[in-house]
């Protein structure tokens, strides 16, 4: 299954009775999202709103025919909860949670890839295909339906950019938050290969920031022939050096995770990088022009 929306994904709630799954709940079917099932151990037969609570992934699937699930748990039950998920047959799993062991992420990339399934996360918002379905905890007014892809390390900053965006009546086709861990369920390169095939996709903006090495992989894409207008905004220019910035994989490991060396190896790649929020919708939008003409030139 891919991780790109829609109406069809029959999505599950694992911690369904707790504070966020609840309030999810509610955000995500009033936005249009098809929630058919909650999970809670002990709380089978309770509902939430409209959704049934079932005791088990397997059991709330056999009932509903649930195929997506998002987990609204702690920390330290995040692997039991997705690994449960991902082994009854769930062919997408969110993982919203801060603080997970990164061998525990590495466990679960391994039970999705024998399972043939998707992770998103940790560390994650989750992800949108606004006007079509939200998974996770991204505020809905910010976003509206339209034909870019963003993938985006931030959660907060992926909201602050989709909304200039959307206030400039450039919509977003699908937004994918990876996570700020240094192990992601879903990488920047995986988004970027969904991103290319899918044809409600016309330009890619990919929202970064200092350390790791995600940020390879978009200027990797970017050099392909073939490859889709993309922009880029990468946050964290003025981080003290040797001092970690927020999200776990921020901090700088060598001189090729600095702002400087990523922006030059980006825009060296062909990525339209803008110098900052204020001009992110200006670059996006250079990028999108340079595509065409590039287009039209190999049609000519």
């Amino acid at each position: 299954m891919s991780i790109l929306l829609d109406r069809t994904n029959r999505v599950l709630v694992q911690g369904v009775t707790g504070q966020m799954g609840t309030y999810f709940v509610e955000d995500a079917c009033k936005y249009g999202t098809t929630v058919v099932a909650g999970v809670s151990p002990g709380r089978d037969g309770a509902k939430v709103g409209d959704v049934p609570v079932f005791g088990s992934v397997r059991a709330a699937r056999e009932a509903t025919g649930a195929d997506t699930a998002i987990v609204f748990v702690p920390p330290a039950a995040v692997l039991g909860g997705a690994l449960e998920a991902i082994e009854a047959g769930c062919r997408l799993v969110v993982v919203t949670a801060d603080e997970l062991p990164v061998l525990d992420t590495i466990e679960l990339k391994a039970a999705a890839r024998a399972n043939g399934a998707a992770v998103v996360g940790p560390n994650s918002p989750g992800i949108i295909s606004p006007g079509k379905a939200k998974l996770g905890f991204m505020p809905s007014f910010c976003y509206m339906q339209g034909n870019v892809g963003v993938i985006s390390r931030s959660g907060s900053l992926s909201y602050e950019c989709c909304k200039r965006l959307t206030l400039a009546g450039m919509g977003q086709s699908t937004v994918i938050g990876i996570g700020g861990d240094p192990v992601k369920g879903t990488t920047a390169a995986e988004a970027l290969g969904l991103f290319h095939d899918d044809p409600e996709t016309a330009a890619v903006l990919y929202l970064g920031e200092i350390g790791g090495s995600e940020e390879s992989f978009v200027a990797e894409y970017a050099a392909r022939p073939d490859a889709k207008p993309v922009a880029a905004l990468i946050v964290g220019h003025t981080a003290p050096p040797g001092r970690k910035m927020g999200h776990a994989a921020a901090l700088i490991g060598s001189k090729a995770e600095s702002h400087a060396a990523k922006v030059a190896m980006m825009r060296s790649a062909g990525v339209h990088v803008a110098s900052g929020l204020s001009d992110m919708v200006e670059t996006l939008q250079a990028a999108l022009s340079h595509g065409m003409r590039a287009a039209q030139d190999a049609a000519a």
